[in-house]
């Protein structure tokens, strides 16, 4: 079960204060991104943000606050890109791999600023927050399960609770490794080919 910790000061009711937090959290994505989270001080970030060192405290307690909210924030984005991304084109014919289709999905949710997502990921890991790091995608993974067991790959043993999390950190582990190391190969057609064999491979045993 996750923890559920609030990292906020104070929380953004009104809609001029929540513009003040999206500043923010968007400066210190913009710092990670271009300099690392060494750079990303609370002084660094209230100067880019545009806001005063206490405007910043006003929201966020330090700056392991703000790292913590943007891993949030970007994790559920990256669901929603995911999920947004479930479903073939109109014109995809009915020939349409739905396996293919979702771990497309998979791999262009990851996509973006890779160093500011390595950053948010440590963080979460040095806060003991393990578990987040893979709920908003464990429910998208759903939709990939669903997808191969209708195409017939869900093997003799049916898909058991065992074998769900194998798949699901199989694909998400690769596509996660490839995206934080920044390889060349990340989000290559060989790269997705080689995951839809993985996949069908591990759902057909």
């Amino acid at each position: 079960m996750m923890k559920s910790i609030d990292y906020y000061r104070k929380n953004p009711k009104q809609a001029r204060s929540q513009a003040t937090v999206d500043a923010i959290l968007e400066a210190a994505a913009r710092i990670l991104q271009a300099e690392g989270p060494r750079a990303a001080t609370t002084n660094a970030i209230a100067r880019l943000a545009g806001v005063g060192i206490g405007t910043l405290y006003q929201y966020f307690p330090d700056k392991n606050a703000i790292l913590i909210t943007l891993a949030r924030q970007e994790l559920a984005l990256t669901g929603e890109a995911v999920n947004a991304g479930m479903s073939p084109p109109m014109d995809a014919g009915e020939n349409v791999d739905p396996l293919r289709v979702s771990i497309h999905a998979l791999i262009q949710g990851f996509k973006g600023r890779l160093r500011t997502r390595k950053a948010l990921i440590e963080a979460l890991i040095a806060n003991g927050l393990t578990e987040e790091l893979t709920f908003p995608v464990d429910l998208a993974m759903k939709e990939v399960l669903a997808a191969g067991t209708e195409g017939g790959d869900a093997g003799g043993s049916g898909m058991t609770p065992v074998k769900a999390y194998v798949l699901t950190r199989a694909i998400v582990g690769v596509i996660r490794s490839a995206a934080m190391e920044e390889t060349a190969y990340f989000g290559t057609q060989e790269f997705e080919d080689e995951l839809v064999k993985l996949a069908h491979g591990l759902m057909a045993v």
